[in-house]
């Protein structure tokens, strides 16, 4: 999905009609066109005043149209890094719609969003220390059943247990100097299955990002299992993101 012939073909979309559309493609799913994701979210969830769902695409010259597509938005990987990873790894999406996420670092919500609309039957428990940040992302909030918005420091993870417990995916972006002991803090907390760091090596410290991002990745090789490096400086300046399993 991540090479320019898969990007531009567009005959991979779901069919036009959610009625025509088989069981396996009604779910939330990611779609790839040459720079661009686009996903489908739940209308209903972000306007309840409208009481039908259209979820039409449409083409012009060969080119995806979203703009007046209900049901449809582009995820811009220069605004998320969650979606500059999936561009840079070329994976999957990879969490079931089920699935329980803890999330550090969610700021105003513009990934949370997308991460509640890929997980309908999940929970994601948003955690950030930003008052300011928290504010913008309560009212995002209020839209998702579920999505659980915590005002919290992730140097302690037993402040928001009750939110994160039975967890079994970690995400992580938050620029602080010990990124990774945070992450490594909230993981012997609540045990995921699995999670993505995103790094950033001038949070961390001065110096070349490459020998930065390089110490990160022996110190995260030596505490899990799995390790998985993506290179998204191409959307991020100077961040990595780093898969893992324990």
């Amino acid at each position: 999905m991540v090479g320019r012939a898969a990007d531009d073909r567009i005959d991979h979309l779901p069919l036009p009609h959610p009625r025509r559309q088989p069981p396996q493609l009604r779910r939330p799913r990611i779609v790839g066109r040459r720079h661009r994701l686009i996903t489908r979210y739940r209308r209903r969830a972000v306007d309840r005043r409208r009481r039908r769902v259209s979820e039409h695409l449409r083409t012009h010259r060969g080119r995806l149209q979203t703009r007046g597509a209900t049901g449809w938005r582009d995820w811009n990987p220069y605004r998320s890094k969650l979606a500059a990873w999936l561009r840079a790894s070329g994976r999957e999406w990879p969490l079931a719609p089920d699935a329980r996420v803890l999330y550090l670092g969610a700021a105003e919500g513009t990934t949370v969003a997308h991460v509640g609309d890929l997980c309908p039957q999940g929970r994601v428990a948003a955690v950030e220390i930003s008052p300011t940040a928290m504010a913008e992302l309560l009212p995002v909030a209020e839209r998702y059943r579920n999505l659980l918005p915590v005002l919290a420091d992730a140097h302690f993870p037993a402040r928001y247990a009750p939110q994160a417990k039975d967890c079994d995916f970690l995400y992580q972006d938050v620029a602080q100097r010990d990124q990774i002991a945070i992450f490594r803090r909230n993981w012997d907390a609540y045990r995921p299955q699995q999670g993505l760091l995103m790094l950033k090596a001038p949070g961390i410290r001065g110096g070349a990002p490459q020998v930065v991002l390089d110490e990160a990745e022996t110190e995260l090789r030596a505490a899990f299992a799995t390790v998985e490096r993506s290179d998204i400086s191409r959307w991020a300046k100077g961040h990595a993101a780093f898969w893992v399993e324990g």
